[in-house]
């Protein structure tokens, strides 16, 4: 026999030497007991979350979750947890799906509900953070339970493509574009709306007062919301039909000559200045005049919002639109919107009105929001499959007022603010006692 012959017969002994190596070598590594590695784990869990963390921990538990919930089975095999921690909320997990799943095995609301049931939480959400994978979050926290505060301290300077207005459930500020964008504001009745607008207005509000930011408001309530603003923080103001249309007129008008002099200057996107700020125009009601107007009315103003909505962002003018019923009848041209934000809402089917079909297997629940969590809202934008759950700052008559005043932007002087009648120019005050003997000295 060659040497040549004789290699593969010498490689496949080495490889069997190694093996019997490194057996024997894990055969002296201490191997701890399933018993103790639970009661280790589970023991150091809070009694809220015990189930949640050994159905998650430990593989004999998390292998008989799978089964029981339909996810895994003996044929087809079983999805794989490769991490797990401790969250603000309680538990998230990292999922690696089985082969043949989707998200949408995963995040149907019925699994969901019986997942938190199975390890005894209050609820699961699901997203999706790679193809393949699902992020599990089972939450026994809900962070968003108490009323978020505004802060008292604003910067001067307002990044108007990141307005701070809430806090989201991670934790951090929940920041809304509002330049180059338009915003889709639904709820029901007390859902908190308001607060939306007014954490709106509060956070371009060194804006407003700095030129920058043109705000210009329809409240067909009567201005019983809004009023304190008007002549003061709003240059526009209307309550009726035939002034809103109006008012909506005028924004058309200067928006196509901001686009004859962006085209002539060669512009694709306008910055706002002092000379040219940003137009926000506020609606609040839109149903009241895309639904509940006569039909003349309804059509000027499905058409001024729809040239509002296509041809404005560029020219710096934004729309924010609030209504009550989201369906297509009230909100003609809802599509236009890039940004949308549902908060409670009375019906499931309102949640896809808002946010498009399968909104609420991607994790929006807006028809489950509690009444006793007003501005609590899932907030959706084009591009992005997932939503954000957030919280818009709690705003009080008293801090709306205080909005107005601290954010009203200075009156322009135009002429002399004092009454100067009988001044006379050429009296150089010759008649001052003791005056004349100094000059005659």
């Amino acid at each position: 026999m060659s040497v040549a012959s004789m290699v593969p017969f010498a490689a496949s002994a080495a490889g069997v030497l190694a093996l019997s190596v490194r057996m024997c070598c894990w055969s002296r590594m201490p191997v701890p007991t399933a018993q103790s590695a639970a009661e280790t784990i589970v023991g150091a869990a809070g009694s809220e979350l015990r189930a949640a963390v050994m159905c998650v921990a430990l593989p004999a538990f998390s292998t008989r979750m799978f089964l029981d919930l339909g996810l895994g089975s003996v044929d087809k095999g079983f999805p794989s947890i490769e991490w797990w921690d401790y969250s603000q909320h309680g538990i998230a997990v990292d999922v690696l799906m089985r082969g043949g799943q989707s998200l949408a095995d995963w995040s149907n609301e019925t699994l969901t509900a019986r997942m938190a049931a199975y390890v005894g939480v209050d609820r699961v959400t699901v997203t999706s953070p790679a193809p393949g994978w699902v992020r599990l979050e089972m939450r026994v926290h809900d962070t968003l339970a108490a009323a978020a505060v505004r802060p008292v301290a604003v910067p001067d300077d307002v990044d108007l493509e990141a307005v701070p207005v809430g806090v989201r459930e991670d934790g951090h500020p929940w920041q809304l574009r509002i330049l180059y964008a338009h915003i889709l504001l639904a709820g029901a009745t007390g859902s908190g709306k308001g607060s939306v607008l007014w954490s709106i207005l509060a956070g371009v509000g060194p804006a407003i007062k700095a030129g920058l930011v043109d705000v210009r408001m329809a409240d067909p309530k009567g201005g019983a919301e809004f009023g304190r603003g008007e002549n003061r923080l709003f240059t526009g103001f209307a309550t009726h039909a035939d002034t809103i249309l109006g008012m909506l007129e005028q924004a058309v008008s200067e928006m196509d000559e901001r686009l004859v002099r962006m085209r002539r200057a060669g512009l694709r996107k306008l910055v706002p200045s002092v000379d040219e700020p940003l137009i926000l125009i506020i609606i609040d009601e839109a149903a009241s005049l895309s639904s509940y107007a006569d039909r003349d009315e309804r059509e000027k103003f499905r058409q001024l919002t729809g040239q509002l909505l296509s041809k404005g962002r560029a020219a710096a003018v934004s729309v924010v639109a609030a209504l009550q019923d989201p369906a297509k009848d009230t909100m003609p041209n809802r599509q236009l919107f890039p940004v949308r934000i549902g908060l409670r809402l009375d019906e499931p089917s309102q949640t896809a009105m808002v946010h498009g079909q399968g909104a609420r297997a991607r994790g929006a629940l807006c028809d489950t929001i509690s009444a006793d969590t007003p501005g609590v809202g899932y907030v959706g934008e084009d591009g992005s499959t997932e939503f954000v759950r957030v919280r818009a700052f709690w705003v009080s008559d008293n801090d709306a007022d205080t909005v107005v005043d601290t954010y009203c932007p200075a009156p322009r002087i135009t002429g002399p603010t004092e009454d100067y009648t009988g001044f006379d120019p050429d009296d150089l005050g010759d008649e001052i006692p003791g005056d004349g003997e100094r000059l005659a000295a």
